[in-house]
């Protein structure tokens, strides 16, 4: 007798799937709002099974909701949450693009605008200037959280809870960052509490062999998420000279764009930074 064979979908079918899957989250942002099932069927002409599973799987992933009376569908306020996010960050680019655009004119270096997503920094916005040795950065690259100026600017302004949480990803997901979190995180702690009291943080070379950066934290109505960098060739800019000439101007235009867009300093700063203890670690 021959054994049936488990039925695999293949990646074409995947992605019809979700192609279908967009055309619904698409068809419920018009009115009207909520729809049923066999109102989506006629409308997008999906087979009445496959129609089935996927709007299984979008209530089930919280994309739609269905209500259990009138068995009509809507978009989830996930969808919604998503969609703020997306504008949220356009804006705060195009917000901060004049400010990053005169930095580096006048500076002539690369200045660079980083989001935190979760132990990562992802580059946003950047000016690039060619410099004697030129990295292949740009929007949408990552470096890590813990080892480099932008990263430091953002957890050292992070309150308790959430720079927990950005230490216990660390300690799960990368283990290059071992070093900095051996006996209770000491390492990474005490470089913290330096860039929290200087309002930016350096990094010579710690992450990169030829780089040498300087970053200070952009906050939102929300706290802090976002960085602002500036790149330099060791060899021609010292740390003394970061600190004299770039810090300044740099800390006071990261306050201009955490103003520009939204941000007050009446605004309740985060908690002093402390480490949990080794049994809550």
């Amino acid at each position: 007798m021959k054994k049936s064979s488990k039925y695999e979908p293949t990646q074409i079918d995947l992605v019809n799937s979700l192609s279908r899957g967009l055309l619904i989250l698409e068809l419920l942002t018009q009115r009207p709002f909520r729809l049923s099932q066999s109102k989506i069927q006629e409308l997008t002409d999906i087979p009445k099974a496959t129609l089935y599973r996927i709007l299984r799987t979008l209530t089930e992933l919280e994309y739609l909701r269905c209500d259990p009376e009138s068995k009509k569908y809507s978009l989830h306020p996930k969808v919604l949450i998503l969609g703020l996010s997306i504008l949220e960050n356009l804006e705060v680019r195009e917000i901060a693009r004049p400010y990053i655009e005169k930095l580096s004119r006048e500076f002539n270096r690369s200045v660079s605008l980083l989001m935190q997503d979760g132990a990562e920094l992802v580059f946003i916005e950047r000016v690039k200037v060619p410099m004697l040795r030129d990295f292949n950065v740009g929007i949408g690259s990552r470096i890590p959280i813990y080892n480099t100026a932008p990263g430091k600017a953002v957890l050292a302004n992070l309150n308790a809870e959430k720079l927990h949480e950005v230490v216990s990803l660390l300690n799960k997901k990368d283990p290059l960052a071992a070093p900095y979190l051996r006996n209770n995180y000491e390492r990474l702690y005490n470089s913290l509490t330096e860039v929290r009291e200087k309002g930016y943080a350096i990094n010579d070379q710690e992450s990169q062999k030829g780089l040498r950066g300087i970053a200070a934290p952009i906050f939102s109505p929300e706290g802090v998420v976002y960085a602002l960098s500036i790149s330099v060739p060791p060899e021609e800019v010292s740390v003394s000279e970061l600190r004299s000439k770039s810090a300044p101007r740099l800390v006071a235009v990261s306050k201009e764009i955490s103003g520009a867009i939204g941000h007050r300093e009446t605004d309740a700063p985060p908690q002093t930074l402390r480490r949990r203890s080794k049994r809550g670690a």
